[in-house]
């Protein structure tokens, strides 16, 4: 495929998209797995005893309480942008200026809301800590929500270096963070136990920091600003709060899949909760470094009612997030039982707990694709500054959940329980892509074109014969056999798409030929 055109030409940009896409993933996936080193160095010098329940309480709360809205925030802040970089280029970073000194105000607030109600709060998150373990996360939670200046800055600080297309440096500032932690535990366990949670504090101030000099280089400088009275901060207000209502439904849906878990088998929500964090990796570490760089493109496109490239910027991703989703798909339901048992199967976790939570998986994964459009979808919406549309299809499909949790658990146990969340992703992803044909495209509009879909399951097909082919010729059940036979089965995976020239193999040779030319 060759691709010519001028920087506006949306190809181009899905290319620059592609390079920038690939920095973040790297970056995320290393910041992801130095946040399970870091569960490994604390579960190792302080196990499951009280100072180590403490402490993750303390780092619970105050991210509990600004997770709503941070997510507000990222998801916000960007369409405002856009709308007033359309207008008049100079009130952009009076109205960056103006959010965070609206975010900083309600920071101190709940700041000095947690300081005065330390106890109480900790007891709403952890009601049997009592004596020295009650102390300690008292204070650690005291320690711990000084952090919050530091992340009200960060949220908005990511949003507006992601607006002006700066997205690795976002990725790479959480391992200094994920660093700090780290080394905040050891120390806290070889010289002070206080180090632990002022250094936890610090990482996120460190994080920050990694974040300043690219603000500068905008030329961006910060001043509290009170002139609140604006149409862009109500605007911003008003798409804010659908999301949080959004965010909260699908936290009481988590908190009722393990409910339910907990009634249907021993172990359930521990099944439940070690398939999902396996989702959430690939979600996390894939899935969602591809939606972030795309929205501000996304973005762009809509705010400038250029329709024609926000669709060909929708499909292309789409295409780029279901060329990897559709065979991890079939590699976790081909290899769940494999997986888990390397991952988590030693000491109590036994052979029954390994079917458990492989069966989980299994359910789980054959949603994973819905969930990732879904996700893309809902930034599509949010970037044409409807955050009513995801807010109302969160209530659905939470509601959906929560029925079909009662009637596929009476089938398939925990995997029910999965298999809900699954049904209700398809579900809801179809959905949004209906409201989005009948009310912005008002025509005949596809996700992904049929032919390249047809590419990714020829090439998928291929890539689990081969894989599973040699998995069973070598007769182990060995981690190396395992990790033989999904390396074999990814190289399958790129040849087959190679030859039948899908999407994402083009892009990404064209990508390695210009870097070529450029050196």
């Amino acid at each position: 495929m060759k691709y010519k055109g001028n920087d506006n030409d949306p190809s181009k940009k899905i290319i620059n998209m592609t390079g920038a896409i690939t920095g973040v993933v790297f970056f995320t996936l290393a910041a992801k797995l130095l946040g399970f080193l870091r569960e490994i160095v604390l579960s190792g010098y302080f196990g499951a005893t009280g100072i180590s329940d403490a402490y993750l309480i303390s780092q619970t709360i105050p991210g509990t309480i600004f997770q709503f809205v941070g997510v507000g925030l990222s998801t916000c802040f960007i369409p405002i942008y856009f709308k007033i970089l359309y207008r008049t280029k100079t009130e952009v970073n009076a109205f960056t200026n103006k959010i965070l000194t609206i975010i900083l105000i309600f920071s101190t607030i709940v700041i000095v809301i947690i300081w005065m109600a330390t106890p109480t709060i900790v007891k709403m998150f952890a009601s049997g800590f009592v004596g020295d373990t009650l102390y300690y996360a008292v204070w650690f939670t005291r320690i711990g929500v000084l952090s919050l200046y530091f992340s009200t800055l960060i949220y908005v600080f990511n949003s507006y270096l992601q607006a002006n297309n700066v997205f690795t440096v976002t990725a790479f500032s959480v391992i200094p963070n994920n660093i700090c932690i780290i080394l905040s535990i050891v120390l806290g366990a070889r010289c002070n136990i206080w180090f632990m949670s002022i250094g936890s504090t610090l990482a996120v101030g460190l994080q920050l920091l990694f974040l300043i000099p690219a603000v500068k280089k905008l030329n961006f400088r910060f001043a509290m600003n009170f002139h609140w009275n604006s149409e862009y901060v109500k605007d911003f207000f008003s798409l804010m709060l659908p999301v949080i209502c959004g965010v909260s439904v699908n936290e009481i849906n988590t908190l009722v899949d393990r409910t339910v878990a907990s009634q249907v088998v021993v172990g359930g929500i521990s099944a439940l909760t070690y398939s999902y964090s396996l989702i959430m990796l690939i979600q996390g570490g894939f899935v969602q470094p591809i939606v972030t760089v795309c929205y501000p493109q996304i973005t762009d496109a809509i705010i400038g009612e250029k329709w024609e490239e926000a669709k060909v910027i929708l499909k292309r991703v789409s295409g780029i997030i279901l060329s990897f989703l559709i065979p991890t798909t079939a590699g976790l339901i081909l290899y769940s039982k494999q997986i888990i048992k390397m991952l988590f199967g030693r000491g109590m976790f036994d052979q029954e707990a390994v079917l458990l939570t492989a069966s989980a998986l299994s359910f789980y994964a054959a949603g994973i694709c819905f969930v990732g459009i879904r996700e893309l979808l809902s930034k599509f919406y949010y970037a044409n500054r409807d955050t009513k549309t995801p807010m109302y299809n969160s209530m659905i499909g939470v509601s959906m959940n929560i029925i079909l949790n009662f009637i596929l658990s009476r089938y398939f146990g925990i995997g029910g329980l999965a298999f809900a969340t699954s049904i209700s992703a398809i579900f809801t992803s179809f959905l949004l892509l209906k409201n989005l044909r009948k009310r912005v495209f008002k025509e005949t509009f596809m996700i992904i074109s049929v032919v390249e879909l047809i590419k990714i399951c020829i090439a998928t097909v291929i890539m689990v014969v081969i894989s599973y082919s040699v998995y069973k010729l070598l007769n182990s059940e060995n981690m190396m056999c395992l990790l033989i036979a999904i390396l074999l089965g990814v190289v399958s995976y790129g040849m087959a798409g190679y030859i039948l020239k899908m999407d994402i193999v083009n892009t990404g040779l064209y990508i390695i030929k210009k870097k070529k030319q450029s050196y």
